[in-house]
């Protein structure tokens, strides 16, 4: 009972720690979370995703870049209970990880023992990393608990071979939430079987049954994997094919010709050449995704899938890290067969787009935790004495108490003040304003030079657009890389830029960023992030050329 009531507390505290305030933190509403959210209220109203498509399956088409719709359809149960709202399209990652930390400690035991396992699911429960990643509304925080349960009944099943279904089931599953799952999860399952394959030989039968059969399961993902449906993200991101492949090989062709000025063509070509640039590139961003500096140095300037102002582990768990790899490789553990080609297999895909992307490396938990918790104990196994004991004790709870009560702090009241202009905070309270003013306006322009993003699904998701008005009515046209250049529904249009003033059409309400156009006149409405700062200025146009002709006017 006693140990029961331990893993009752850490998921609660997991629990807690994901749930509150869940629909403001992280502040702002990314656009992939508002995606998912629409196209769930889609399918809820019509049965249909936002371009139309009836059960959208294995993938939606969404900004161009074919999310897979594991996600999707958790987020259409959630909707269907919780609404249309930031909570509801969230909900599913934070189910998902509270159930990662009961995961990790069932895969902790099955490796170490009981101690082992509550301080591995602690870790996890209380990690700023896995926090924010539950608490954003993205696929591969369900992987976290998928790959690690998968590996808890593999582990089983190589005891009793009827869990090995369970085993392939779940990762199999997890092929339907995310496509990093789609490189890991076959050189994991490689590494597993040829690590336990004395012991995989004594039920090589029933490996090879339920392989075979759950293999069916995969059939639907062919025609996705070998067309740009799989391979959109690659293409569209990709060193070696997205949009930085450009840059590469004018830096190439730059150090070709400045080389061929001394050196022959043949030489030049030989160790200026896209291949050399593309495999050390390769080895960089993989070497990256698992250094140090990555994960304990301030993790993103935009705090996406991250934070800003702080590292994504806390510093008193690198050298639990490191002393727990030592002990792994020092005692030969099965463990080490489990964690090391965990860590190690994770950057394989990621590496291909750059380095520290934490939504596409984030599947690497909770084999860090792990390791840490097996390092602190064996630490803890030397000491001998009970008074050292004891005094180890208090002080590795100050030094966690304090790191824990600073990230609480920089998670609720410091990142919402940094991070809000990348977490798309203001969307909210722009399309409330703007659907206030409809009825006064003929037309209203939004400009897309405030940001990149796709602002339209931050309309129809805050104002829960009727979803057959909006599958009729907007107008989507694709760039050549197959992303969605959104242009317009109803009075709504998102332009490149705020035309000149004399272009633009009478009766139309403007929308720009804070230092985009300078007009003689205030903003009719502003909308400020928490810090105070401009993100939206909102013109009457009209009330702008009657005051250029005023001046002109005057001027004359």
């Amino acid at each position: 009972m006693k140990g029961k009531l331990i893993l009752l507390v850490i998921i609660l505290i997991a629990a807690l720690l994901r749930l509150i305030n869940l629909g403001s933190i992280p502040v702002g509403f990314n656009d992939d979370e508002a995606a998912f959210g629409y196209n769930a209220y889609s399918i809820l109203k019509t049965g249909q995703d936002e371009w139309g498509r009836k059960i959208p399956f294995p993938v939606f088409e969404s900004f161009g870049d074919w999310k897979l719709v594991g996600y999707l359809y958790m987020t259409v149960v959630s909707v269907k209970f919780f609404g249309l709202n930031e909570f509801a399209t969230r909900f599913p990652s934070v189910l998902f990880g509270i159930l990662s930390v009961f995961a990790t400690y069932l895969l902790s035991k099955k490796l170490f023992n009981r101690e082992i396992a509550y301080g591995a699911a602690f870790l996890l429960a209380i990690s700023p990393w896995h926090i924010v990643a539950s608490r954003n509304a993205f696929e591969s925080d369900v992987l976290i608990f998928l790959i690690t349960i998968s590996a808890y009944f593999f582990l089983c099943g190589l005891q009793k071979s009827k869990y090995l279904l369970l085993s392939y089931l779940g990762f199999i599953a997890s092929f339907y939430i995310y496509r990093s799952s789609w490189i890991f999860v076959p050189l994991f399952i490689l590494t597993q079987t040829y690590f336990f394959r004395s012991r995989i030989k004594k039920a090589v039968l029933k490996h090879s049954k339920y392989f075979i059969a759950i293999t069916f399961l995969i059939l639907p993902l062919i025609p996705v994997v070998l067309t740009f449906k799989g391979q959109s993200r690659f293409i569209q991101e990709s060193f070696i094919s997205g949009t930085s492949k450009i840059g590469i090989i004018n830096n190439i062709n730059e150090k070709r010709g400045l080389c061929q000025t001394k050196i022959p063509d043949i030489v030049c070509r030989l160790i200026h050449n896209k291949y050399s640039y593309f495999a050390n590139t390769y080895i960089n961003n993989y070497l990256g995704n698992l250094s140090g500096v990555t994960f304990f140095n301030k993790a993103n300037p935009t705090g996406f899938q991250s934070f800003a102002t702080r590292s994504v582990f806390y510093i008193f768990e690198l050298p639990l890290l490191i002393a727990g790899l030592i002990f792994l490789f020092k005692n030969k553990n099965q463990g080490a067969k489990i964690l090391i080609p965990w860590l190690l297999l994770v950057p394989v895909g990621a590496s291909m787009v750059g380095i520290g992307n934490f939504g596409r490396i984030n599947i690497i938990m909770p084999a860090p935790q792990i390791i840490e918790a097996f390092g602190f104990f064996s630490l803890f196994g030397f000491l001998k004495k009970i008074e050292l004991r004891k005094m180890t004790l208090i002080f590795v709870i100050f030094i966690v108490s304090i790191s824990f009560l600073e990230f609480i702090s920089e998670l609720f009241l410091v990142e919402p003040y940094t991070t809000a202009r990348a977490g798309r905070y203001g969307y909210k309270g722009l399309f409330n304003y703007l659907e206030s003013q409809e009825n006064s306006y003929s037309q209203i322009l939004i400009s897309k030079k405030i940001d990149s993003s796709h602002q339209y699904i931050q309309y129809v998701f805050f104002q829960k657009i009727n979803p057959q008005y909006f599958i009729a009515s907007a107008n989507r046209p694709k760039a050549d890389n197959g992303w969605v250049d959104f242009e317009s529904i109803g009075k709504y249009e998102f332009v490149h830029s705020m035309p000149d003033v004399p272009k633009i059409p009478k009766n139309t309400l403007g929308v720009v960023g804070e230092n985009e156009v300078e007009y003689p006149i205030p903003p009719k409405f502003i909308i400020r992030d928490l810090r105070g700062d401009i993100l939206f200025k909102i013109f009457d146009i009209d009330e702008v050329k009657e005051k250029l002709q005023a001046n002109i006017n005057k001027n004359s």
